[in-house]
């Protein structure tokens, strides 16, 4: 991938003072990734039974470089540097991250009877990210002259490798029936990346470290004479060190009071469904019909056990609703099918202190309880298919993100109703 974004706004509720009349503030990321993966698959008898193995490695470089600075003060879309134009703009850096992961890994299908088989896996990682560059911070007084500047240089480097291992379950009771279960470790790796980018509305820990943990799920599905398929399973997830936005007044936190750092332990658990009622096969309709109900569900529960700060610990985890509910119908006659959804997802928090109403900025704070109704619906002519749909069809007011940047800091809503066509044509 060789990619690049540019992004200029103000990210901050007022011109500062120090942004010399309001100057926007420019962002440029430049993106150069190469990676490949193989895997070789076979099989092979252990104690009369096939088995299956497979091993694999992974390689991925990454050399990736983040700008921050002074655009320019007008209104157009100029994505050019205008450090000469703007010497005291507040914020400015010019980092390279360069990012090598190679993996190997492998997993074993062993099939100890007809019905019962067992798959261990593992997987070796070798991490190693970079930091080259240096960072500007430029003090100015109340009339916006510079009275200091802190300028910081990296050129730095980590390296971790170790050992991830799992293991699945598989149970089948008959031709309609399986029961499965799995547990695994797992590793979220940070990158300097995270912590190059002053952001005016949240401050990132320099001492941010990787996030460790496990995870593990046991269910049952299949479908009951072809009138009701389902999947219905329970998981449990488990971080060390989990990364997330804590409410707090440390410097060099601005207004928004946001710090993201290692907050502390936490663990999730919950429970996924998703059950399909085939209404035609069930009521003995014609057919030419096609009648389906469906309802995708889950329900969760997260919850802090160690935290670094007073008034987190027993607290929910951001982001992460008690309630995600998914229901619909669909219908079709011959070439004519059409379905409608209804969603619903109960109240979140945006980060670990659980605040609620969101202050001055919109950056903290709940994001309440929503629902949302959507209709689609096509129709096949020969070659031609014509598809048309409305999407929040009770044209309902909701949001689901508080942006910490542009083009916030605040409440992003989410689009009002709206209405698709699309005509398909095959030759």
């Amino acid at each position: 991938m060789n990619a690049s974004r540019k992004a200029v706004g103000i990210r901050t509720r007022r011109a500062d003072v120090s942004d010399v009349g309001g100057v926007r503030e420019l962002l440029i990321g430049d993106f150069n990734n190469f990676g490949f993966e193989f895997r070789f698959l076979d099989s092979y008898n252990f104690f009369d039974k096939k088995a299956t193995y497979l091993l694999g490695t992974k390689f991925y470089k990454a050399d990736n470089n983040s700008i921050q600075g002074p655009g320019s003060a007008n209104s157009d879309a100029d994505f050019t540097l205008r450090t000469e134009e703007f010497p005291n703009y507040k914020n400015q850096s010019d980092f390279s991250n360069p990012n090598l992961n190679i993996a190997f890994f492998g997993e074993n299908i062993f099939y100890l009877s007809d019905k019962l088989s067992i798959t261990p896996g593992f997987r070796v990682e070798y991490i190693k990210t970079g930091s080259k560059g240096f960072k500007k911070t430029v003090n100015t007084d109340g009339a916006g002259n510079p009275i200091g500047e802190i300028e910081e240089f990296d050129d730095i480097s980590k390296e971790r490798m170790f050992v991830l291992f799992g293991v699945g379950m598989e149970y089948k009771w008959n031709s309609n029936i399986e029961m499965y279960g799995n547990i695994s470790q797992n590793y979220r790796s940070i990158t300097f990346s995270d912590v190059n980018i002053v952001n005016p509305s949240n401050a990132i820990d320099e001492n941010l470290k990787d996030e460790t943990g496990f995870t593990a799920d046991i269910g049952i599905r299949g479908n009951y004479k072809r009138l009701v398929s389902y999947d219905i399973g329970a998981f449990a997830l488990f971080y060390n060190d989990k990364i997330d936005f804590l409410s707090t007044t440390i410097p060099p936190v601005n207004y928004a009071g946001l710090l993201r750092t290692n907050i502390g332990d936490s663990r999730v658990y919950g429970i996924e469904s998703l059950l399909d009622f085939n209404l035609q096969r069930i009521l003995d309709i014609n057919p030419n019909y096609a009648f389906n109900y469906f309802v995708n569900s889950s329900f969760i529960k997260t919850e802090y056990t160690r935290a670094i700060a007073p008034g987190i610990k027993g607290n929910k985890m951001p982001f992460v609703p008690d309630v995600n509910l998914k229901t619909g119908i669909k219908f079709g006659y011959k070439n004519f099918s059409s379905s409608m959804q209804y969603t619903y997802l109960s109240l979140q928090y945006t980060d670990a202190s659980n605040s609620i109403g969101g202050g001055v900025s919109g950056v903290i704070g709940e994001i309440p309880a929503y629902d949302v109704f959507d209709f689609s619906s096509s129709y096949k002519f020969k070659l031609f298919k014509i598809e048309a749909g409305v999407n929040n069809l009770l044209d309902e007011n909701y949001f689901t993100r508080r942006a910490t940047g542009y083009p916030g800091p605040g409440i992003i809503p989410s689009a009002p109703r709206t209405y698709y066509v699309t005509v398909e044509f095959k030759i």
